[in-house]
């Protein structure tokens, strides 16, 4: 686990003893850590629900209610945070009830500084652990093609505007075409900024319906609704001091969409069931497949929202805007496909070309899914066109077609992209003395991809 800065762990100090809890607070601040004091299990639990905390340190034998059960009334309110508990009359019986009830371990007075530090370290490690692993079950389909493959000037100018943005906190909205990865930008977004160590939580509002979406962004208490047996912690609980994306924003289901424009502006929220805001640390990052603004006058999504959530737009070209991605993209996905197996794929010419004339209404992954089946479909390793399901063009005749139209009282010629390539390549090629190595990196690709073009234009000599 990487070093940790004790200032991001929050500890919350409950004990009624005046002396040692002012000790406790003096000394663990001065070692760095976060801390918040309460004086009885009543205002313990008033903060505990208020706040997000790591670790709570709780006396066992407090006046009113007592050490034990505040410790089974905050479990039933989360059970996030590390609860450690300590008492100046240590018994075993105590220990296993304390232990039963779901704390993470119990040390009797007097407490020494060095040992509890080193448990609340530890406790906080559990807790990391724990929240990382909440998000990973979300995650695990996703991380295997969280790569951004291409050098375009469109894509190009996408990322440029991604550094530029993630080094604020404002939230920020993706726009683009279904497939286009914008997923793939939201982690970038995430990754370059100052919490890219923090948690990346993901959540398809498309899923979202009336029933669900208040429980899974919010989380909800014990017996909120049938079959709540215990309290759960939402979306936006497990993103704090993080960034949480939600995709497809526009299926927000509009009551829901009140309810996170408050978050926006206040960063707290309301439990199902509760009755105590909690204050959260989050970073928005939306994406949508929709114009929001036809959304708006639709009337299925809220203006207000649409312009809080608007202030620092990144737009994701089409994947048939930037087709000079196209081979760099697909010998990516092929080489996903390969897995274990050593053996060289090859890409024929008519495959080639029939990748770079089609239209991609899908975008990127349409054109993962593409080479994935022809992968699966091949019975050598070359992908050939009749492995697509759309025809092939044809891309070489015994001269070549070329238009002319006139624009403005002037001529212009427009050739074949293939031919405006193969001119490009040869031009290059006699610059470097037909140096492949060379003319590869001029080219921006790699020597493979120039090989399969110089056999693709017969320029292999």
């Amino acid at each position: 686990m990487p070093e940790v800065n004790r200032k991001d762990i929050k500890v919350l100090i409950v004990e009624d003893d005046r002396s040692l809890r002012e000790l406790l607070e003096i000394e663990l601040s001065r070692s760095g850590y976060n801390i918040t004091v309460a004086t009885c299990g009543e205002e313990g639990l008033g903060l505990y629900r208020q706040q997000i905390f790591n670790v709570v340190l709780l006396d066992v034998r407090m006046p009113g209610i007592d050490g034990v059960e505040t410790l089974k009334q905050m479990r039933i309110e989360s059970s996030m945070p590390e609860i450690i508990m300590f008492t100046g009359h240590g018994a075993i019986e105590t220990a296993v009830e304390c232990i039963r009830q779901g704390a993470y371990d119990y040390l009797t007075k007097p407490v020494k500084l060095d040992e509890l530090e080193m448990l609340i370290d530890k406790a906080f490690e559990k807790n990391t652990l724990r929240t990382e692993n909440l998000n990973l079950r979300q995650e695990v389909n996703r991380l295997s093609h969280s790569h951004i493959v291409g050098k375009s000037a469109a894509i190009t100018k996408v990322l440029g505007v991604v550094q530029r943005w993630a080094v604020t906190d404002e939230h920020v909205l993706i726009t683009g075409e279904s497939g286009t990865g914008k997923e793939l930008i939201a982690r970038a977004v995430h990754d370059a900024s100052n919490r890219s160590s923090k948690p990346f939580v993901t959540i398809n509002c498309g899923r979202l319906d009336a029933n669900t979406a208040e429980s899974e962004l919010f989380g909800h208490m014990q017996g909120a609704f049938t079959g709540a047996n215990k309290g759960r912690a939402g979306l936006f609980e497990l993103a704090d001091t993080g960034t949480l994306f939600m995709d497809e924003v526009s299926e927000t289901p509009l009551d829901v969409q009140v309810k996170l424009l408050r978050i926006l502006e206040t960063s707290t929220f309301r439990r199902m069931g509760g009755s105590h805001d909690i204050r959260v640390n989050v970073r928005f990052v939306f994406a949508s497949n929709k114009n929001l603004l036809d959304c708006v006058s639709r009337n299925e999504f809220r203006e207000d929202l649409y312009h809080r959530i608007n202030l620092l737009p990144i737009p994701v070209p089409p994947l048939r805007h930037r087709i000079e991605d196209i081979v760099p993209l697909a010998w990516y996905f092929i080489n996903q496909c390969r897995e274990n197996d050593s053996c060289e794929w090859e890409i024929s010419e008519d495959a080639m070309a029939s990748l770079m004339a089609y239209h991609w209404p899908g975008n990127v992954r349409e054109l993962r899914n593409t080479l994935r089946r022809a992968c699966i479909l091949a019975t050598e390793r070359v992908i050939t066109s009749d492995l697509f399901p759309f025809a092939p063009p044809r891309i070489r005749e015994s001269v070549p077609v070329v238009t002319s139209t006139v624009t403005e009282n002037r001529s212009v010629t427009a050739f074949p992209l293939w031919i405006v390539e193969r001119d490009h390549i040869l031009k290059v090629l006699n610059l470097v003395d037909q140096n492949k190595s060379k003319a590869a990196k001029l080219l921006e690709i790699d020597r493979k991809t120039l090989y399969t073009k110089l056999e693709r234009y017969e320029l292999e000599k």
